[in-house]
């Protein structure tokens, strides 16, 4: 019997499914983000080393040699590499973005998936066309891009509470929610941490209001600058994007500033999409457009202006919900790679094993 390993990586987690030729799934393994723009190298190599041991050690086979590891993650091959440690692979196949989430949607759609857009601390979307041509929107970084994004989404809201704060829009639940949610003691401590103590404002009265804070220091002029204390904990891009489900639960209790970023997040869902589109001169086909990511797992407050937005452009395209995650996508790609016919037997047999690990079903 031959093995293989299909593993998706980006900016909040990583998954690995363990599969035999047949097409069962026999391991699953998860652990932390393993995008090294955002993580350190090590704590990249570590959490895809943990993922890998685990899907190894659930299926029995830990020590096995495994014929072909596919992956997609943002990990240079050294990394990979380093990760591997023990385990005998015979191949690397390194999968193009968004390719994984094809094909885990191909076999699975009525029609031709023609564009994925993957929404989860990240965004992006990648397009296809029959006769092979491809292109691809977003996915510029949370500096310049990611609109739509759950990082985009929790900045979007922690702007919305400083907004608040200033009178310049209503009060807002987002406030409350985010401040337990991170323990936060008042808005200056919130704009500390996520600009990691990069924070110096000029008019101290300014702050009036915003609560005591002893590791705040007054200078002359009225300049505030706020200096980092024994303690002081910074949140990383991953953490931040950790709210995005706070601003569901706020739009959903009627907050008028959560529903507006997701609103405003699933157009700019719909917009990469659209990009991609029409770039590969699509507008008059019909296809599958399938979102991926924990943004989309919002429901309606995010799909129906994502689905709006893409049908003013392209009428005939149809929004498909996906069955499961882009890792088994990953796993299809690994068994392809072995010369495995990815026929309905192998497809009834990966969809029965699933059961097994509901991690890798949407």
């Amino acid at each position: 019997m031959r093995y293989v390993l299909g593993v998706d990586g980006g900016g909040s987690k990583v998954t690995c499914l363990l599969a035999d030729e047949t097409g069962q799934l026999r391991g699953y393994g998860r652990a932390g983000p393993v995008d090294t723009n955002y993580v350190k190298r090590p704590l990249a190599v570590e959490a895809l080393r943990r993922a890998l041991r685990a899907a190894l050690e659930a299926g029995g086979l830990l020590g096995t040699p495994i014929e072909v590891l596919c992956i997609s993650a943002p990990m240079d091959a050294a990394a990979v590499d380093e990760a591997l440690d023990a385990v005998l692979v015979h191949r690397i196949l390194e999968a193009v973005k968004g390719e994984t989430a094809r094909w885990a949607a191909h076999y699975w759609a009525e029609q031709y998936v023609g564009v994925i857009v993957d929404a989860g601390v990240g965004s992006a979307a990648r397009g296809w066309t029959k006769e092979g041509q491809h292109a691809g929107a977003g996915g510029w970084g949370t500096l310049l891009g990611d609109e739509g994004s759950g990082y985009w989404i929790a900045m979007q809201a922690m702007r919305a509470v400083l907004r608040a704060h200033d009178g310049r829009d209503e009060d807002t639940l987002l406030t409350q929610l985010i401040f337990d949610h991170f323990g936060f003691r008042n808005a200056m401590d919130m704009v500390f941490r996520v600009s990691h103590g990069m924070i110096m404002v000029q008019d101290a009265a300014h702050l009036v209001g915003i609560g005591s804070d002893p590791g705040t220091e007054v200078a002359q002029g009225g300049t505030v600058v706020r200096k980092a204390r024994s303690g002081d904990s910074f949140l990383s891009r991953h953490e931040i994007a950790s709210l995005c489900p706070l601003v569901v639960n706020a739009a959903q209790q009627g907050d008028h500033a959560a529903q507006h970023i997701l609103a405003s997040a699933g157009r700019a869902l719909g917009e990469l999409a659209v990009a991609v589109i029409r770039r590969l001169y699509m507008a008059l086909e019909s296809f599958a457009v399938v979102p991926f990511g924990g943004v989309f797992k919002a429901g309606d407050p995010i799909l129906l202006p994502f689905r709006e937005t893409i049908a003013v452009v392209a009428p005939q395209a149809q929004i498909v919900l996906p069955r499961f995650e882009p890792v088994v996508g990953a796993v299809l790609l690994a068994l392809d790679d072995i010369g495995v016919t990815i026929d309905w037997p192998v497809l009834e047999s990966l969809e029965q094993s699933s059961v097994r690990f509901p991690g890798c079903r949407v």
